[in-house]
């Protein structure tokens, strides 16, 4: 991603220590604008209908937000405003469905002032402060297939803990049908049985503060 000068940027970032260490870093980089610093995804949406933000950096869930809402959020977000650059920060090790986002990159949290800080990334250059933010973008690592948009709100739905049978009356598809975007979707994230299939969904329906840091 390029870094462009003069850059207006929101943070949403449900840690407080993390905001306040990103913040106190971005402010160092004299060409970073601070636009917003919140916790949530409606406060970021507001911010986005009221100010010129080329850049966001958001974690992918928040206290009131799961995992798969908050993403569903930014691949949302990203199709209503494509000018602006989404760089997902997160604690969240999941790629099947992080890439899902469309975010512009992803990266995953050096949480702590003495983690940034020693941290090395490419996002911006190498000698500015706000690089130390970053270790490496994941995104280019990852591969895994985008889902449709339909696929999309089907997984959303297997996360909720539906039924085959109540998503394929919710979506007026038949049963037969709903089976094989199951099967198309666990293909394309590279889920290999149904045991790891529900387990999956069960990680996606989280929320922030639910568990520990995860991988998958």
């Amino acid at each position: 991603m390029a870094w462009k000068r003069r850059e207006k940027v929101a943070i949403m970032e449900p840690l407080s220590m993390v905001s306040d260490v990103m913040s106190q870093i971005l402010r160092e980089e004299g060409d970073i604008i601070i636009e917003g610093v919140i916790s949530n995804f409606t406060s970021l949406r507001s911010v986005l209908e009221l100010r010129k933000v080329d850049v966001v950096f958001s974690e992918v869930y928040d206290a009131r937000t799961s995992i798969i809402e908050g993403l569903d959020f930014l691949r949302k977000l990203k199709a209503q405003f494509s000018d602006i650059d989404i760089i997902i920060h997160t604690e969240i090790e999941i790629p099947a469905l992080l890439i899902q986002s469309n975010a512009d990159a992803i990266y995953m949290k050096q949480i702590g002032l003495e983690g940034c800080r020693a941290s090395a990334s490419q996002i911006l250059n190498a000698e500015s402060m706000v690089s130390v933010l970053f270790y490496e973008d994941r995104k280019a690592n990852y591969n895994f297939m985008m889902l449709s948009d339909f696929e999309w709100q089907v997984l959303i739905m297997f996360s909720q803990q539906m039924s085959i049978a109540h998503i394929a009356k919710e979506t007026a598809r038949s049963y037969q049908r709903i089976s094989r975007i199951k099967h198309d979707i666990m293909d394309k994230l590279k889920v290999s049985n149904n045991v790891a299939f529900s387990q999956l969904m069960v990680l996606a329906g989280s929320k922030f503060g639910d568990y520990p840091p995860v991988s998958l």
